[in-house]
């Protein structure tokens, strides 16, 4: 059985207008997708501005409830004949379409989900985040962050200033971030170096007026943290290799300090080899993803519950 690499990043749901008091009591996931799972299929749609349509699934595997979120696509895909080489349109029915899916399981504490796409086109963070609020998956809006070692995250939050920031990556033809998914131009950079390692390098400078490198120190601050909280969306399809920080943190005895933040140390993902699976296995789909998931979790046990308590 022929098997692929997939990539599983695990993310907290936390409130979405909250930056004092983010984290929630636990959310009874369970029944929550239980009752997503009979609702309409017009009330588990979300039509993005740009007229990007997702639609959700609740569905059963490893005796839980789990989430599949759809990207309905075009339908302007095309097969290969492997016996002769014909390439031909692929056509179907009038009620059916194509759909690249994300596979989210929620585990049982600390409101943490294992989330991993079926290809590179597959809903990600941003996507079903969206797909959440809107299709009232909670009484909330939420958002989400990736699950980033809690003193990590913590001290880029609480820093007292944010002296520089950079990130290195390698161009993915196959997939690129929207403009809006970084402040950084990755599309721009891309198309004129597809095939370099670029490296971007935001810092503030030390000398020049004390209000102005205030404002720096808080707007960087800012840019990192959302920069973050895409991490999961950036790190596998667009090769991030680097993301890292300098910045001052306040100390216990009324001092402060510099520190260097290593975030993709952090960032808590992992690889897994999933199968391809045959025209004869009667399973669905989604339950490779489930299982490889959940696999995932397990392995991750520590450093999960670890981000979370406290």
């Amino acid at each position: 059985m022929a098997k692929r690499v997939r990539t599983v990043s695990f993310y907290e749901v936390v409130r979405a207008k909250d930056d004092y008091n983010p984290r929630m009591d636990e959310v009874p996931w369970q029944q929550a997708l239980e009752e997503m799972s009979s609702k309409p299929w017009e009330e588990r749609r979300f039509v993005t501005p740009d007229g990007d349509r997702y639609i959700g699934e609740a569905v059963f595997a490893s005796d839980a409830m789990h989430l599949i979120v759809g990207r309905i696509g075009s339908g302007e895909l095309q097969t290969v004949d492997l016996v002769h080489g014909h390439i031909e349109d692929l056509r179907l029915d009038g009620n059916l379409g194509f759909v690249d899916t994300t596979t989210i399981c929620f585990l049982g504490y600390g409101n943490i989900i294992g989330i991993m796409g079926s290809s590179q086109a597959s809903p990600r963070s941003t996507a079903i985040q969206h797909w959440m609020n809107s299709c009232g998956l909670t009484s909330e809006d939420v958002a989400l962050w990736p699950v980033i070692s809690q003193d990590v995250w913590t001290k880029l939050k609480n820093a007292n200033a944010v002296h520089n920031f950079e990130f290195t990556f390698r161009p993915n033809p196959a997939f690129m971030p929207p403009d809006s998914a970084s402040i950084f131009g990755f599309k721009q950079a891309s198309d004129r170096y597809p095939d370099h390692r670029i490296t971007f390098k935001v810092e503030v400078p030390k000398r020049g007026q004390i209000t102005s490198r205030a404002r720096g120190h808080r707007r960087l601050q800012e840019d990192a943290m959302h920069f973050m909280s895409e991490l999961g969306y950036l790190v596998g399809p667009s090769g991030i290799e680097r993301a890292r920080a300098l910045v001052t943190l306040p100390t216990g005895d009324g001092h402060v300090k510099e520190e260097a933040l290593d975030f993709l140390k952090h960032h808590v993902t992992a690889k897994k080899r999933v199968e391809v699976r045959s025209p004869e296995d009667a399973r669905p789909r989604y339950t490779v993803a489930v299982e490889a998931i959940l696999e995932a979790a397990r392995e991750h046990a520590g450093d999960l519950r670890g981000a979370v308590s406290g």
